[in-house]
């Protein structure tokens, strides 16, 4: 079934996590040809863990990018075979299957190594090259090849030996074989009295009797004493050589370090292996076990994979790879930004205050009753996002859907809101690294390169202890990440107002805040970065860059 990624933005906060598993759920209900699966571009603050713990769910999956990978174009119905599989076998299943290339494995699943035309066909042009090449024989093979049955079976399975069709005088043969070691020879013969005698008792390895139609016309041989297997073929003499020599196990004549890659390795890197490669495709090879196999075919496929973005509709705040990806539909609640496609979508935006409030606008709209948790999950989201419902980009679409959202899931408002807050407002107990990149958005205008950050707290003196560490860290991701200017905002959820943190860029005296020290602001009154801090950002860089002009 075809999977498609729900993913908020980078930095996920609570809202685009809450959006993105609500959104996932209403897809799977509404669209059951698909598998819609919730994702994430980055680690969950601790808000966001207080309310997924708090209705005993699980954080959507991690994925670091959406760049196509070998497991999504690779081949999982493999043809492969064990490696004590004959040779003759391989060669048929290659015909059969109008194939090149087989992975072979051990009996439990184990890959152990590769063959294709190519070692088979060296094999054949060394046999017809050498005058009485040795093979390795697995008597186990004779039934699959030979189509006969065994007079006797014993010694050992495997055994390295020559050849030898016993189709000439009786001393003449004595001679011939006299030159080599009799344990290490397979005898093909009819019923030559003398040759047979003379093989049982001189220890030859194994022996294959043709031209037997009956079981009858065995009675008089005598094998007492004979140490080695006899085994009656059904074909003639030259057929049963031929058949013999490719009863050999594919081990002994297959790639047994071949390059393989693993399926979550990039479609990029397979291609760069196969073009050094002389095989057709690789193995996909994880934990020792085969798991599917790549081929050029596969490689030239357009494959891109699909998402849904909640939250977001930026290309510097989407997870790693959305240029290669197929964006179906866009659920935000944001300024239109740069992500362009090449074909129409669903793309579902209203200024209000939460991208929860819309998911839960699209369950009504699907005629999709949402259950209690999925209420309290949405719920979750419109109330971090509006700083309960109180931060100036709160519309009454979203107060209304948190009064409904609220009875479904049976809390109150206000109280589920200062608990989730207060989960994460403990700014003493958190890494300053997460205190400015948990919540941490880029953007770029007007030739600047920037970043946002915000947190809530319910005490501004911790932010005064831990003033310096949050500016040396500031300082960090700037050069880290490559910005011109970055900023964080901490916002007091009780008073309602704000202190603005910078790195310090050369406009920043134009911003229309009282500074209360080096690279710090105090902004009265402002909640909302996306509302209220960024069009003030935005009015300067702007001004700024006509000063400049």
């Amino acid at each position: 079934m075809e999977k498609i990624y729900v993913i908020g933005h980078k930095n996920p906060d609570t809202d685009s996590i809450c959006s993105a598993m609500g959104y996932a759920g209403l897809k799977e209900v509404i669209d059951k040809s698909k598998r819609y699966v919730p994702a994430r571009c980055g680690n969950i603050n601790k808000q966001t863990s207080f309310v997924l713990d708090n209705l005993g769910m699980q954080p959507p999956v991690l994925i670091n990018d959406v760049y196509p990978k070998v497991h999504d174009v690779m081949t999982k119905d493999i043809v492969s075979l064990t490696k004590n599989a004959p040779l003759f076998r391989v060669m048929e299943t290659i015909k059969q299957k109008n194939i090149r290339l087989i992975p072979i494995t051990d009996e439990i699943g184990e890959f152990k190594g590769l063959v294709s035309v190519f070692e088979i066909s060296d094999f054949l042009i060394s046999d017809r090259i050498d005058k009485k090449p040795k093979y390795l024989f697995d008597i186990e093979n004779f039934d699959d090849v030979l189509g006969g049955y065994f007079r006797l079976k014993q010694g050992q399975r495997y055994f390295e030996a020559r050849i030898i069709i016993g189709a000439m005088p009786f001393e003449k043969f004595k001679a011939y074989v006299s030159r080599f070691d009799l344990s290490k020879i397979v005898l093909i013969v009819g019923k030559r009295t003398k040759i047979l005698d003379y093989a049982v008792k001189n220890g030859i390895g194994c022996i294959v009797l043709t031209g037997v139609d009956n079981k009858q016309e065995l009675y008089g041989l005598d094998f007492a004493g004979y140490k080695g297997c006899v085994y009656i073929s059904p074909f003639d003499t030259s057929q049963t050589a031929r058949r013999l020599s490719l009863s050999i196990p594919i081990s002994y004549i297959m790639n047994k370090h071949p390059q393989a890659v693993k399926k979550e390795d990039y479609l990029s890197t397979a291609k760069e292996l196969m073009a050094e490669s002389n095989y057709r495709g690789l193995p996909v090879v994880e934990n020792k076990k085969l798991v599917g196999i790549v081929t050029r075919s596969d490689l030239i496929k357009k494959y891109a994979q699909k998402v849904i973005l909640v939250d977001h509709n930026e290309m510097s705040q989407a997870v790693t790879g959305i240029e290669t990806a197929r964006i179906m539909e866009i659920i935000d609640h944001h300024r239109l930004g740069t992500i362009k496609t090449n074909y129409p979508i669903f793309f579902y935006s209203k200024p209000i205050g939460s991208t929860c409030t819309l998911v839960a606008q699209l369950y009504k709209n699907s005629g999709v009753e949402i259950d209690k948790k999925t209420a309290i999950l949405l719920l979750s989201g419109i109330l971090s996002d509006t700083i309960i419902l109180k931060s100036p980009t709160t519309t009454k679409s979203d107060v209304e859907m948190a009064d409904i959202l609220s009875r479904i899931g049976g809390v109150d408002i206000q109280k589920y809101g200062e608990r989730m807050f207060k989960s994460a407002s403990t700014l003493s107990s958190i890494d300053v690294k997460d205190i400015v990149g948990t919540d941490l958005k880029i953007y770029e205008e007007y030739g600047v390169k920037f970043g946002i950050g915000q947190v809530e707290t319910v005490d501004f003196n911790i932010v005064k202890k831990r003033r310096k560490a949050i500016a040396d860290e500031l300082e960090k991701q700037k050069e880290k990440m490559g910005l011109n200017w970055i900023m964080l905002l901490v916002t007091d959820i009780i008073s309602s107002n704000s202190i603005l943190i910078t790195s310090g860029f050369e406009c920043e005296s134009m911003l229309p805040y009282e500074r209360r020290g080096v690279n710090e602001y105090y902004l009265p009154g402002i909640l909302s970065r996306k509302k209220q801090l960024l069009p003030s950002v935005l009015s300067v860089l702007e001004e700024f860059s006509t000063k400049r002009r």
